[in-house]
């Protein structure tokens, strides 16, 4: 590969086969090479080719703007993500939880500190993001010489979990707020401790996220036949009660109307999970 442009010792530019701009990030690979020289293979240790040229130039202009061990750290962070969590994440994850990374060094060393407003509701809802939260504030660690508080390992969860849905911040907090509240609603209306190491615990909140991504999109569940709703309602009226007020709750807050098959999907997840440790949920 050839060089195209040097960002700094550590970071330079160059073409893939395809001829799209990449970054290369490495220690020292840019000490004294100029636009047009060979790179040293050796010293790559991490390539980074964007979806867009405008996320390209995006973490171009981050890599010049923050210290090499941020990107490190948030290389590194992402790296463990994508293969603990199975999945694909989208690269701009790349360039938020590194600038995150690099601006919450920068708050520490100043004495500057913030809660993370969801602090418990993500621990709770997504516990394998948490967790690699958790393992990221080692990395950190390792890379940066400096421990984060641990409600930094909210804030890399949440960056995570918006990497795994469309990017949007905003929709990620929206979703967790909308999660949060049904799960509020179902222990105070039921009044009931949910076990949240069960598997139907599990299915509910998977469950209540894609719920989630429909109020935000505004397009709940079209309703398909009124008898397992019927079902629902008449041998279960106190889960379908709660079910109702998670309706009420979402066309408050997201102007959507949860019809009879959210309510009878809501009334089926309820019963299993408030079944398990008993609580009031039988006719």
């Amino acid at each position: 590969m050839i060089v195209k442009k040097i960002l700094n010792n550590n970071v330079i530019t160059s073409n893939n086969e395809k001829g799209q701009e990449i970054i290369i990030m490495g220690k020292g690979i840019g000490w004294k090479l100029k636009p047009g020289d060979l790179i040293d293979e050796s010293k790559i240790e991490k390539t980074f080719s964007m979806d867009t040229a405008t996320s390209t130039a995006r973490l171009r202009q981050l890599f010049l703007e923050v210290r090499l061990e941020s990107v490190q750290a948030g290389t590194r962070i992402v790296d463990y993500a994508i293969k603990n969590l199975g999945k694909e994440l989208k690269k701009n994850v790349y360039i938020m939880l590194t600038d995150h990374i690099d601006f919450a060094i920068e708050r520490f060393q100043k004495g500057i500190t913030f809660k993370t407003a969801l602090y418990w509701e993500i621990q709770k809802i997504y516990p394998r993001e948490f967790a690699i939260g958790r393992y990221a504030l080692d990395i950190i660690e390792q890379c940066c010489h400096i421990r984060l508080p641990d409600e930094e390992a909210a804030s890399i969860a949440l960056h995570l979990v918006n990497a795994e849905y469309d990017g949007n911040m905003n929709r990620t907090e929206n979703m967790i707020s909308i999660v949060n509240g049904a799960l509020n609603i179902v222990r105070c209306v039921l009044k009931v401790d949910l076990d949240q190491e069960s598997l139907d615990y599990q299915r509910f909140v998977t469950h209540l996220l894609f719920f989630a991504q429909r109020v935000l999109d505004k397009k709940p569940l079209e309703h398909q036949g009124d008898f397992l709703y019927e079902t629902m309602k008449q041998g279960y009226p106190a889960a379908f009660g709660c079910a109702r007020k998670i309706g009420e709750y979402v066309n408050s807050r997201h102007g959507v109307v949860a019809g009879e098959e959210e309510l009878t999907f809501l009334t089926v997840h309820i019963v299993r999970v408030a079944s398990v440790r008993g609580g009031g949920i039988t006719p």
